[in-house]
């Protein structure tokens, strides 16, 4: 098992002490005491210094993401055959709460359809024409944090949802290495790529793809409370396509009535 991986910064630092040592030798060896030795030997030590200067303040990841995604898989996979055990069959509705606020909650319906147009504060939900499960989404707690400790607020519009999502999964979570969003009719597309905790989302798909839409997860949860509250509408995940290969996830959002 391998027990230790180099983070980028070590091995450009690991790179240029190389590359120092390749040049000092060069200079070495040719010995001409001329401007090309002198070159050859300046740049041997800048190279030989940045090298060091990466290595010395270089910090390794302090958790795998690898693992890391692995921790939280067999609770949503449990609570999901809970839920498909009574019976519950929807894909999940994230309903936003008052306007400007970033609260939402999770509503997973029997069958699918609309969700009710108010949610009772309790989690079986057995009156009217939409009788279901209720939840706390489970990225509440990360918007939370982000309202605590980066200034987040509820955007408002469309364009302030998107721009808010990949700004959040690229830059300040940095969750994956690209994140884009674009509208398609009813639907908003939610294009991930190099998704740092990609190996829980294919261990949950591996037991059921249907897990993922009907109790989403980590980015997936995080994206439909951000669309919801910044468009003030509900949302549901209706599909999610995956690539192993690049470490990437299509979203397909479906926006509800307003």
């Amino acid at each position: 098992m391998n027990k230790h991986q180099y983070n980028d910064y070590q091995v450009s630092g690991i790179v240029m002490l190389s590359a120092a040592f390749l040049l000092l030798l060069a200079a070495t060896l040719l010995n001409r005491s001329d401007i090309t030795s002198a070159t050859l030997f300046l740049c041997g030590v800048a190279a030989f210094l940045c090298g060091v200067f990466l290595l010395t303040f270089s910090k390794p990841d302090p958790v795998d993401a690898r693992v890391a995604s692995l921790l939280p898989v067999m609770g949503s996979i449990n609570l999901s055959r809970i839920i498909a055990d009574l019976g519950v069959q929807g894909n999940a509705w994230f309903i936003p709460g008052e306007p400007g606020s970033a609260d939402v909650n999770e509503f997973i319906p029997v069958t699918d359809g609309l969700p009710p147009d108010t949610i009772p504060d309790f989690s079986f939900v057995i009156e009217g024409e939409s009788p279901g499960i209720r939840l706390v989404p489970d990225a509440m707690p990360v918007i939370d944090l982000l309202k605590r400790h980066h200034g987040f607020h509820t955007p408002q519009g469309e364009s302030e949802s998107f721009t808010a999502v990949k700004e959040i999964l690229e830059d300040i979570l940095e969750y994956a290495d690209t994140a884009g969003l674009s509208r398609d009719g009813d639907s908003v597309i939610v294009s991930v790529k190099g998704y740092r905790f990609y190996d829980g989302c294919r261990f949950v798909a591996g037991e059921s793809p249907k897990i993922c839409t009907m109790h989403p997860c980590g980015i997936c949860s995080l994206s439909a409370c951000i669309l919801a509250s910044g468009l003030s509408v509900p949302v549901k995940i209706d599909y999610i396509d995956m690539d192993d290969k690049t470490r990437s996830l299509r979203i397909i959002v479906t926006v509800g009535p307003g």
